[in-house]
Formats: C-alpha cells, structure tokens, sequence
C-alpha cells in the first residue's frame, strides 16, 4: 500500500474513467457528476471531507454538484470573494478557511478558465494541511482535466443558447403568424415552462382581453402595497425587475411593443435559484417577442372592429335615412345595440316640456316605473351637464346604482345645440362594456339623433294635417278616412254626432273665447271615455264626432249617454249635448260613409227637436234619455 503522500489522484483517476462515468458526454454538468464520485473515491486515503463544484454566474456562483447544504455558501463568504478577487497564476491552490465547512479546514481549489474567464471552482474539504496538499500534489497534471471540463463548459453554454435561439425562433414565427391574443399568450406561458420547468409563471395585463381561464393571468392593479408594486414599475418603467427575499426569487419583464407596454411577465422561484445572463437575455428577448405580437395582435382586432363599427354606422345611417317613422327608428337602433354590444337593454329617452318619455321600441323593462325612479338622478345630470355616462358597476357609482343591473352606458343625443334625450344601454354583469363600446355608442347617438329628430318632426306634421288645432281631435277628412277602412275591414261599427246645444248663446253671452274652451272641455271628455282604437274628431263649428269600430249598438247608446252626463256636470260653464247615433253590420246591406252620417245627422235633429241633452238613434222609433 502506497504512503498517503504517495497517494494521487492520477494514479486512480483516468480520463477514460472519468468520460465512461460522464456516459462519453462532453457536458460540464454530465463531466462534473463523474468527477465528483471518482475525486471523493481518489481523495479517501487523504481524508478528503467534501467536494463542491460550482459554476460561476455574474459575481456568484451556483452550485452544481455537492451537498444540497452547500448552495449559496459562497455568495455570502468573504474569504472566497477575497480570494477570488486576488490575480491567480495557477488553476489550483490550497487555500485555509472554512470555505463549505463550519469547522477549521483546509481546501484545495481548482479554478476553471475557459479562454481567461473563470467560469467555475471545484472545492475539495480536508482536516490538515498535509492532507491538502497530498491530494494537490496528485493534481499537477491537471491539464487534460482543465481541457474537458472547458470543452464540456463551451459544449453546455451553446447547448443551451442554442436551445433557447431555437424556442425563440419557434415562438416568434408561431406568435407573428397569429393574431389570436389567447395563442400569443400560450406560447409565451409554454415556452417559459419550458426553459424553467420549476418556475411559477403569471401574467399582468393592462388590456381588457377575454382570456381563456386556464391562463394564469392577473390583473395589473397600480398603487398597492405589495410584490405587484414591482410589476408595476416594470410596466412604467418598461425595465426588467428582480426582486430576492428571503422566501422567494421574482422577475418581472415588460411586455413591450412598439408603441406601448402591454403587460408583465412574472417569474417567480425559490430564492436559492441563480440568474445567468442568458436567462435574463431569454427573458427579455421573449416578453419583447410576446411584446411585439401582442401589439400586432391587438392592431388587428383593432382595426378590424373600427372596420366593423364603420360598417354598422354606414349600414345604421343608411336604414335611418328610410325610416320616418319614429318607433320604425327607435325599434331597428334597439336591435342594432342588442346585437352589437350583446347587451341585455336598451332604451331612448325624450326630454320633452320638462318630461321624461321612454320612446316606444325600447325593451319593455324602461316601462318599469322603480328603474326609472333609479335612473332619474342620471337623467338630470345629463339633462344639466350634457356628459356621456360610463358607469362600470352601478354598486359604486353615485348617481346610478341598481342591484341587478350592474353596467349602463349612457349617451346625450344633441341636434343643433338642444338636448333631445338619452340612449341607455344596460347589462346585469358588472364591467359589461368596453371603452370601445361606449365610443361606438356615442358615434351611433351622433349619427341617429338627426334621423330621430326628423322622424318625430314627420309624424308631428302628420299628425298636424290629420289634428284640429282647437281641440286636439282628428280632423274631418282622418275621421272619414278612417270610417271607409273600418266599412271594409270589420264586421261592425257605430258612429257619435255631438252638437253643443245652444252653443250660440253661448258665445254671445259670455263670448268667442269662452265657447272655445267648452268645445275644448267636451273634446276632452270625449277622450277620457274612448279606446285608443276609437276615433273622436271635430266635425265643424260645435259638432264633434266618435266612431267606434267593432262596437255594437246597446254598447255605443251606454258609451254615449256616459258623455252626455259627463257633459252636463264637468263643464264650466256648464253645457248640454245631444246625440245622434248609427250603426252599421255586415249581415245587413252594404252601407256607405254617407249613409252612416246622414243616419247620425237625423238622430241629432231628433235629439234636438225631443229637447235636446240627449241621444236618438235614427234606426229606432224610440229615443232614449239618460237623467244625470
């Protein structure tokens, strides 16, 4: 058996031994793997204690083999860093210290160069000094070992540069060959899993994008005071953060495009992890790429739906321009924004003589007088300040909130400088709407307010030429038109002449202005006693008339006795009627409108002539009196 100091590591490591126990790899980290096992087996004779081989990475150096006790050690000792930072002639020196022990020892380092950079360290642990250097005297010919391990080190560091050229290579074509954000997103997670299978990956991002949920994403919340304050700076400073606790290590990186940042990439590790520069070059290089297709992908969905809302302003414009009626206008813009916001509600709302009128063709839900009551507050802001709403969630919104319906937007419609109404749209999921949404909205009001305005002008002026000015009643000529469509469409009907008795008497008692106002007051009565579907109109002078379409004869003679009561005790001053009645049935002989007024006008003649303040009905004999 040889002396100990006779013992050396040549005489029982071989480079042949060392290759078939690295598997013929040249690769540091297979080379270190093998070196270890054999050194500690060489160095028995010599009471080699431990063996840690490191790899340098900036100004540390992270371990690569060794016990697990031994990582980070050497970020925090002074006697390496010293050492380290001396000039070394030699690749190897026996060094006193507790290097990778809490005890006494003495240790032999071996530096590994590659081209005159260090990039890793072997430490070998003895008890003495003599020890140390019986083992270092067996490394003198340590140069075949220097060659390999820098071969294996170049052979590593381009395997893994490579490696990751290749996943950005991959990553970029696939990321600019889609403009789906979810597919960018995906590729950006995988690939980062890929180079840091052990890492925890997260996202931050500032745009509102539907995102699928198995993404791990987060919101970029600014101005709280925790880890997400570094993603923030990340994202305002468009800088790389790292952040190392005592718990965890983070890196956060900006998702830059050309014209924005558009989220942050977290990483997130245990706090013994070392960075090297390559990894922070990926980083980089990868959340620029995701930056990049990101800001393309959303360019695209940009553009598409400016191209899309134009298209809905054209096709809108275009179908309100042949629309004059105003629920036509009001129904076909409901639909437009139901479909196109995917709301739940929408409603136009009139300003009108100090009124609020929800204009027929909104949903039946803005007929709901508590949401009206609800939404009040926010007609009188817009009334006064004429600002568009955008209300996110109605639970923290001052003027609007609703328990169920949790977004509103809300749009002034403006023509010529005046305030005409507001255009609703509501939602019950909080957060429904985008900043998109809202602008569409606005250009649509914009762009409908004219067609409405026209459309209430068109059936005001209609309904001026059909309307008495006096009264309010239909005209003569709509009341005729109307009583020709009722003689041919339905089976039956019953025609009301009224005449004001004494109505000239009237006048020259109490004057011009007075009768007006008593045809005003019975006029009025005639529409508190009818169906919408009935017709009441001014016949000429004091004469007034009511066609009842689909109304038989006992039902008119009730209808019409009711008026005339109502006549004689809601006038001031009070005034009487008479009544004359006909009635036609499509079992009977056809009958002609002319007919039908020649009837009526007999039965008020005979009312009259009877003592008038009453109703005859020309057909019967008899006539019928109604005493109030």
């Amino acid at each position: 058996m040889n002396p100990r100091n006779e013992v050396t590591v040549g005489e029982m490591m071989t480079v042949d031994q060392w290759l078939k126990g690295a598997d013929y790899q040249i690769n540091f980290y297979a080379l270190a793997s093998s070196y270890h096992a054999l050194a500690l087996k060489a160095g028995k004779p010599n009471h080699l204690e431990k063996i840690a081989i490191y790899e340098r990475n900036n100004e540390q150096f992270e371990l690569v083999k060794g016990e697990e006790a031994d990582k980070g050690i050497l970020q925090n000792n002074k006697e390496i860093e010293s050492w380290f930072k001396k000039t070394h002639d030699h690749s190897m020196e026996v060094v006193e210290g507790s290097l990778i022990t809490t005890s006494p020892s003495w240790n032999v380092c071996i530096s590994l160069y590659y081209k005159s950079i260090l990039y890793g360290l072997i430490i070998h642990t003895f008890p003495t000094k003599k020890d140390a250097d019986a083992f270092a005297a067996g490394h003198l010919e340590m140069i075949p070992f220097q060659t390999l391990f820098a071969q294996g080190y170049n052979c590593s560091k381009s395997t893994t540069v490579s490696m990751k050229r290749d996943l950005l290579l991959q990553v970029t074509k696939k990321c600019h060959g889609s403009m789906d954000i979810n597919e960018v997103l995906k590729q950006i997670i995988t690939a980062l899993n890929q180079v840091f299978p052990n890492w925890n990956v997260h996202l931050y991002l500032t745009h509102e994008w539907k995102i699928d949920h198995d993404l791990s994403i987060k919101p970029l919340v600014y101005g709280m005071d925790n880890h997400n304050r570094l993603a923030e700076h990340a994202y305002l400073k468009g800088e790389l953060q790292i952040d190392r606790n005592e718990k965890q290590l983070n890196v956060f990186a900006p998702l830059r495009g050309k014209q924005a940042v558009y989220g942050v990439i977290e990483l997130e590790a245990d706090t013994d992890i070392v960075l090297h520069t390559h990894d922070l070059e990926f980083i980089n290089v990868l959340a620029d790429t995701g930056g990049n297709a990101l800001e393309n992908a959303e360019l695209y969905q940009q553009s598409r739906n400016l191209n899309q809302d134009l298209q809905l302003i054209n096709q809108t414009s275009h179908q309100l321009n042949e629309k004059l009626r105003l629920k036509d206008t009001i129904t076909f813009m409901t639909q437009q924004i139901l479909v196109s916001f995917g709301a739940e509600q929408v409603g136009f709302v009139l300003y009108e003589e100090g009124e609020i009128t929800v204009l027929e063709g909104s949903t039946p839900v803005f007929n709901d007088p508590s949401l009206l009551k609800k939404l009040n507050p926010l007609f009188m802001e817009m009334k006064y300040h004429r600002e568009p709403q955008f209300v996110g969630d109605s639970k923290s919104h001052k003027l609007f909130q609703h328990s169920y319906y949790r977004s509103l937007l809300a749009v002034p419609m403006i023509q010529s400088g005046v305030l005409k109404g507001v255009v609703i749209v509501l939602d019950q999921k909080p957060y429904c709407f985008s900043y998109d949404h809202f602008k569409l909205l606005q250009s649509l009001a914009h762009h409908s307010t004219l067609a409405f305005t026209n459309a209430m002008l068109h059936e005001k002026l209609e309904k001026l030429v059909i309307t008495d000015h006096l009264t309010s009643l239909y005209s003569r000529s709509y009341l005729d038109q109307q009583i020709r469509a009722s003689l041919e469409n339905d089976g039956y009907g019953t025609y009301l002449l009224f005449d004001v008795d004494n109505f000239k008497q009237i006048n020259d008692t109490h004057g011009h202005q007075i009768g007006d106002e008593v045809l005003i007051q019975v006029a009025k009565i005639l529409k508190e006693n009818i169906r919408d579907e009935d017709i009441a109109a001014r016949w000429g002078g004091e004469e007034l008339a009511l066609y009842l379409p689909k109304v038989n004869l006992e039902d008119a003679k009730k209808i019409a006795v009711r008026i005339v009561e109502a006549v004689e005790y809601q006038t001031e001053p009070p005034i009487t009627v008479s009544c004359g009645v006909s009635y036609w049935h499509h079992h009977k002989a056809a009958r002609s409108l002319k007919e039908l007024i020649k009837e009526a006008d007999d039965g008020l003649y005979t009312a009259k002539r009877l003592g008038k303040n009453r109703i005859h009905v020309a057909q019967e004999s008899s006539s019928l009196k109604e005493e109030a």
